[in-house]
């Protein structure tokens, strides 16, 4: 193996490691999130340091391919109605749309009309498989995607450099953490376009300067 990084089977029922998913064939480079099929068959991991998606078998471990989707893939989720992969490109301005067991991308679609790339990170698929929503680290906002014709709301500004996203059970608001800005952004759904609700100061009972502490606090979200 010539690349940092693998992939860890735990057994929950006792928190013992049975596999570390690496040799002899998958040479993942940093691998850094992960997802299953609708079966759970198989496991999908994204290699944030490559431009690639690795599927693997689940049970085995075995390698069943490794699919180039671009640059600085970061998270992979499957929609629930579907069951096709999506994948975040960190490196890029766009999220990638495969068919089941990621055998071939079906589309591209991106997280912005025009300027600079989103970049996006950390995703997430609404209940329906319908909404996706990003947030995007190069351009500290956040895009509202409608799935199946790959159209996008305009986008709402966040916090610094927003990097990982949650959307509730019935979709009516979700959630971005923004990682040098200490917030999170907490999004309406339920509006006709989306609509920033408030930003949760995660800081705001911590005093950098004198570091009295009034309640509880905490820095740098992921």
């Amino acid at each position: 193996k010539t690349k940092p990084g693998t992939a860890t089977a735990v057994r929950t029922s006792d928190w013992a490691v049975t596999r570390e998913v690496a040799l002899p064939s998958v040479n993942m480079n940093n691998p850094h999130n992960m997802w299953t099929d609708r079966s759970q068959s198989v496991i999908y991991a994204t290699q944030w340091f490559d431009n690639k998606l690795t599927v693997f078998d689940r049970k085995t471990g075995g390698l069943l391919r490794n699919v180039t989707v671009g640059e600085a893939p970061a998270h992979v989720m499957t929609r629930v109605d579907t069951d096709q992969v999506h994948v975040s490109i960190n490196g890029e301005g766009s999220m990638v749309e495969l068919s089941p067991f990621a055998t071939q991308i079906d589309r591209t679609i991106q997280v912005q009309d025009s300027g600079d790339p989103g970049q996006p990170h950390a995703h997430w698929m609404s209940h329906d498989g319908h909404t996706m929503v990003t947030p995007n680290s190069n351009t500290n906002d956040s895009t509202v995607v409608h799935v199946a014709p790959g159209t996008i709301e305009p986008k709402v500004a966040t916090g610094t450099l927003p990097i990982a996203s949650g959307m509730m059970p019935d979709g009516s608001k979700y959630y971005v953490s923004n990682f040098l800005s200490s917030t999170i952004s907490v999004i309406d759904l339920t509006t006709p376009h989306p609509t920033l609700i408030k930003n949760i100061d995660l800081l705001a009972n911590y005093n950098p300067i004198s570091g009295a502490v009034s309640g509880g606090f905490g820095g740098l979200p992921i």
